[in-house]
């Protein structure tokens, strides 16, 4: 499996590297909303407020999480913008350590970020930082109780129908992506990655694939959102989570310090996306983490509220 990832990678990065392709297709590949932030999806040219609500779900065998992510924007161009926001987190786990359902609800970090653009008649450029505040509940489990930092690049190509993507990050905590919501938190640097491609089926549905990692380095704490300050039991590292076969065994609860390896993760992702309008993107997916033999399926709901208002404006 180790072999798939690297030809894929290694895939990805020859599609880069193929001649330039016609500024058309480039102008094509700028019509997109900017819903979405993990392809480094360009937005559109304008400048003022914006305003974004994604609906992420995430289920396992166990597991279900439902996050709300409501975040406000201010676009000074088509180059530089800057958004604050806040997740609000539904957790349910039908199969605890106890053998009781546990069910429970938050707000996560309140999160501040800027993102610089540089699109080309080659390639898409944009970079993210983020940081976030120890404002949600430490014990339930939905923040860790300290400031958390990410640095998020992303590359992203459009080749007619095909627009290959890869994104590097580097944080100290290990971040969601739209198709990937732990039911974790955790604090300690790690370098993320993702490599992949978006092809259009039609003017509105596309699908996509991708690999991902997640490399530690350093201390590790890890905080289970439903056992508060309890490392997750069948979580980052502690075997099968999911609908395989995973012949991995949990190890005995960590202490509030882990092993990196608890934290490592390599993995695939597949999903399917219908973009009716520009204000409205419905994405569902399935990924596995080969790492925990752990499989979710997901879905994500992404409305551009700030285009949805202005386009009403306009109509009046």
């Amino acid at each position: 499996m180790k072999r798939i990832l690297s030809l894929l990678s290694t895939l990805v990065i020859v599609l880069f590297a193929a001649a330039p392709v016609p500024l058309a297709a480039q102008d094509e590949g700028n019509q997109d909303s900017g819903i979405s932030r993990r392809t480094g999806r360009a937005p559109e040219p304008f400048k003022g407020f914006n305003s974004y609500e994604e609906f992420h779900g995430s289920v396992t065998s166990s597991e279900t999480l439902l996050k709300l992510d409501s975040s406000l924007g201010y676009d000074f161009n088509q180059y530089a913008g800057v958004f604050v926001g806040v997740p609000l987190y539904f957790v349910h786990d039908s199969a605890p350590a106890a053998g009781e359902n546990l069910s429970g609800s938050a707000t996560g970090d309140v999160y501040f970020g800027v993102d610089l653009y540089a699109p080309t008649p080659v390639v898409n450029y944009s970079t993210t930082f983020t940081v976030s505040a120890p404002t949600g509940s430490v014990s339930k489990g939905f923040s860790t109780g300290h400031r958390t930092l990410d640095w998020t690049n992303r590359l992203r190509r459009k080749i007619g129908r095909l627009a290959p993507f890869l994104a590097a990050g580097i944080s100290n905590t290990v971040p969601d992506s739209d198709l990937i919501t732990r039911t974790f938190t955790s604090l300690g640097n790690v370098i993320h990655l993702e490599e992949g491609a978006e092809y259009d089926l039609t003017r509105r549905v596309y699908a996509g694939a991708s690999a991902y990692h997640v490399i530690p380095f350093g201390t590790q704490n890890v905080v289970n959102q439903l056992n508060g300050s309890q490392p997750a039991d069948r979580g980052p590292g502690n075997g099968n989570d999911g609908l395989g076969d995973g012949n991995a065994q949990a190890p005995p609860p960590a202490s509030p310090a882990v092993n990196e390896n608890r934290i490592r993760e390599n993995g695939v992702a597949l999903w399917l996306g219908f973009e009716p309008t520009r204000v409205v993107r419905v994405e569902a997916g399935y990924s596995r983490s080969l790492t925990f033999a752990l499989n979710r399926f997901s879905f994500n709901v992404g409305l551009n509220v700030g285009r949805l208002f202005k386009e009403r404006v306009r109509q009046e």
